[in-house]
């Protein structure tokens, strides 16, 4: 298993460097560090750090979309929130065209669902419905192997994975992003997960954002005492473009 790990990072590397290697140009990078941070005291003393890197890649040929989401928190003392969430999705359009076909992984961590590893890889085909510089809408559908580690049990199954990405730059200050996506056990149905994030950017200098976001992460079946199905998370802070 150990072997397993190192391989789906390596070869979320490999896949992307392969395309690069077919010669794209016109190439635009989009990356962005987002921090937020709240604090509270008097009745009930409680802190969140949350910190989300984003790194696009677009060309005629290719994309390469990647994003790690981190947060930490604590209530009265005992920590409430810890978890660790990457996700990198490389995309071939066929003919240069709206349809595309590509590879998916995700890394993630949780101590307080005590999931302390899962990793995804698979592959997936999409369309773009709109893909223009200031709007970018796509849904993909793909196969994952997944491998998943708790504090009760460690095995491997295959899923079914669902999602959708909504971009829109409304102005030169500000834009609107979505991403809502579902993945399902295949062999059974009542264990999925699904993730929802959404927010609106506002610019207040040439590469600074302020930032407001909502996010849902539901688990159908979440291990752990007292753990709910649905974790929803607002977040403020600010974004820096480079």
């Amino acid at each position: 298993m150990k072997m397993l790990q190192g391989i789906l990072p390596a070869m979320l590397v490999a896949l992307p460097l392969a395309g690069w290697a077919a010669g794209d140009t016109n190439i635009t990078w989009t990356s962005s560090l987002a921090l937020g941070a709240t604090y509270k005291d008097g009745n009930t003393e409680k802190s969140l750090f949350t910190m989300t890197l984003k790194g696009d890649r677009y060309t005629p040929k290719h994309d390469w979309l990647n994003i790690l989401y981190g947060e930490y928190g604590k209530t009265e003392g005992d920590q409430t929130e810890g978890k660790l969430r990457g996700q990198s999705d490389w995309r071939h359009k066929f003919g240069g065209g709206n349809f595309f076909g590509g590879m998916f992984g995700e890394v993630y961590t949780d101590s307080i669902k005590q999931i302390r590893t899962r990793l995804k890889l698979g592959p997936d085909v999409g369309y773009y419905f709109i893909n223009k510089e200031t709007m970018r809408f796509d849904t993909s559908a793909g196969l994952n192997w997944v491998y998943e580690r708790t504090s009760t049990r460690e095995y491997n199954f295959a899923e079914v994975r669902v999602a959708a990405n909504y971009l829109w730059d409304f102005s030169e200050m500000g834009s609107y992003y979505l991403h809502v996506e579902y993945s399902v056990n295949v062999e059974d149905t009542n264990d999925g997960n699904g993730l929802l994030v959404t927010g609106v950017k506002s610019k207040v200098a040439e590469n600074l954002s302020l930032f407001v976001e909502l996010r849902d992460e539901y688990d159908n079946t979440p291990d752990g005492v007292g753990v709910e199905h649905n974790d929803v998370t607002i977040l403020a802070g600010l974004a820096y473009d480079f």
